[in-house]
């Protein structure tokens, strides 16, 4: 149980990020549960590479989860410099990301090193950001704020001896400074609230103190006991019980043995590398079309403002011609053109996309996209049939993508009449192949809330009711799980 209701573990490894170099050659790794893109040299990229896949499985053994193939790997890109992060983030304050689009998860980072040891850097952000990513994978529930942000903590800086081990549990330097001169976040406050409206200081202070309480519960057996019924608790729902009830001597008790804590010598967990498989990976080049593609590419994915997009258009058009055999060119020069809505050209490149490989899951994808776009401005049977017809194409050059599975839901939708059973299984299996991407969940909650089935959906929309963070998207998951609540009660 103890393992089990701690799936929120997963991170990148720490000391991955390469020092800067000269410009190289766009390489590439496949592995198990990474693509892994960077302008690094061979060598460098397997060895990044081969750290994230041994990672992957400390995590999975610490959580006892199986090593199932779900979903696409998680696509990892090294940059040449910060400024390129920075700039795709739109957050000159960062160096490092994680988000999902609505096909895969992916993380964008810069192979500069942090400046020291205090400082927060792109590796830092990727550990915290990737261990949400395993949690809602894996073990999406209504876990309280504070541990959301501890255990993504808790793994936010790992390290890699030369001998192949793996430490983790180490402290996170960065918010080491804030805890000794200020001391930690009060506990009763730090249970009961999100991280809206903190300062600088004060998320240090909170983000620091939810480490340090995760920390302490992993490694002190009588209070670890006492968190799982806590924990339970909380992600059943039960209600009436107050924080105090789970800890001998109440918050009071626990604080004054957390200050103490913070001032001994604290304990790190190791996996020898006899105790991990290995890990075979072999770096290629990146074919011309794509390395061309790269950064336009992840425009795209990070999002680009209206104003913005008839520039990156056209950019891609410029790039792409310059590539009229490359099925990946056309693809995203489609995801491009349906960007813009110009949904004629973008049909003509999802066309020739596919044309030059039927294999390619986001051609696919995209051309059913224009296609039952089409079907609804239309309303002609036998576009309708065109829609349908790519959107099972779509399903069947990639199983692991999840657009066309939420397609299919989307097309009975739009076509009206009855909804197949199949229809709602789209939608739950585009859900179980990317839970992190919040729209599926919301589309997946509010079908079986049509459907009838109030309890399941407000358990749905739990991981966004119950985030740390403030955004319009966890306000109407609250308001949407009290209506679901409100029926399901009267029922």
């Amino acid at each position: 149980m103890r393992h089990i209701i701690r799936a929120g573990w997963l991170a990148l490894a720490a000391g991955l990020l390469l020092p800067g170099a000269a410009r190289a050659e766009w390489h590439q790794v496949k592995a198990p549960h990474f693509t892994v893109y960077g302008d690094v040299s061979a060598d460098q990229l397997e060895t990044f590479a081969t750290k994230l896949e041994k990672f992957d499985f400390l995590l999975r053994t610490v959580t006892k989860t199986p090593d199932e193939k779900v979903g696409n790997p998680v696509r990892v890109f090294l940059l040449s410099s910060d400024a390129k992060v920075k700039a795709l983030a739109r957050n000159r304050n960062i160096d490092g990301f994680y988000r999902t689009n609505d096909r895969f998860g992916y993380a964008v980072l810069s192979r500069e090193r942090k400046a020291h040891r205090f400082d927060v850097g792109a590796e830092d952000i990727l550990f915290h950001e990737y261990t949400h990513h395993f949690m809602l994978h894996y073990f999406p529930a209504a876990y309280p704020a504070w541990y959301v942000e501890g255990f993504a903590e808790f793994f936010s800086v790992i390290t890699f001896p030369k001998d192949g081990s793996i430490i983790f549990g180490n402290v996170p330097m960065a918010r080491a400074p804030t805890l000794v001169t200020l001391s930690i976040f009060p506990l009763a406050e730090l249970f009961a609230r999100e991280t809206d409206g903190l300062s600088l200081e004060q998320g240090d202070r909170y983000y620091g103190t939810a480490w340090l309480v995760t920390h302490y519960f992993e490694y002190n057996d009588k209070r670890g006991a006492e968190f799982q019924r806590y924990l339970k608790d909380m992600v059943s729902g039960v209600s009436g019980v107050t924080v105090d009830g789970y800890f001998e001597g109440g918050t009071a008790a626990l604080e004054k043995e957390l200050r103490a804590y913070m001032k001994a010598r604290m304990m790190v967990s190791t996996f020898k590398p006899t105790q991990m498989p290995a890990v075979d990976v072999a770096a290629s080049a990146v074919e011309p079309a794509r390395a061309a593609l790269m950064e336009d590419e992840l425009r795209l994915y990070a999002g680009v403002p209206r104003d913005e997009r008839p520039a990156l258009v056209q950019s891609i058009r410029a790039t792409a011609a310059k590539f009229p055999a490359s099925a990946h060119a056309a693809a995203i020069l489609a995801e491009a053109e349906w960007l813009i809505e110009d949904k004629a050209a973008a049909l003509v490149a999802a066309d020739r996309a596919v044309a030059l490989d039927a294999a390619s899951s986001d051609a696919q994808a995209t051309r059913a996209e224009i296609l039952l776009d089409r079907a609804h401005d239309s309303d002609k049977p036998e576009d309708w049939k065109a829609a349908l017809t790519a959107i099972v194409r779509a399903n069947r050059a990639d199983t692991a993508n999840p657009v066309p599975l939420a397609l299919y839901y989307r097309y009975h939708a739009m076509k009206g009449g009855p909804m197949p059973a199949l229809g709602y299984d789209g939608l739950n299996g585009a859900l179980q192949l990317l839970p992190q991407n919040p729209t599926y969940r919301f589309n997946l909650a509010t079908a079986l809330a049509t459907k009838g089935d109030y309890a399941t959906a407000s358990r749905l929309l739990d991981p966004i009711a119950f985030s740390p963070h403030a955004s319009d998207m966890r306000e109407a998951a609250i308001r949407m799980k009290a209506e679901y609540d409100a029926v399901a009660k009267g029922k």
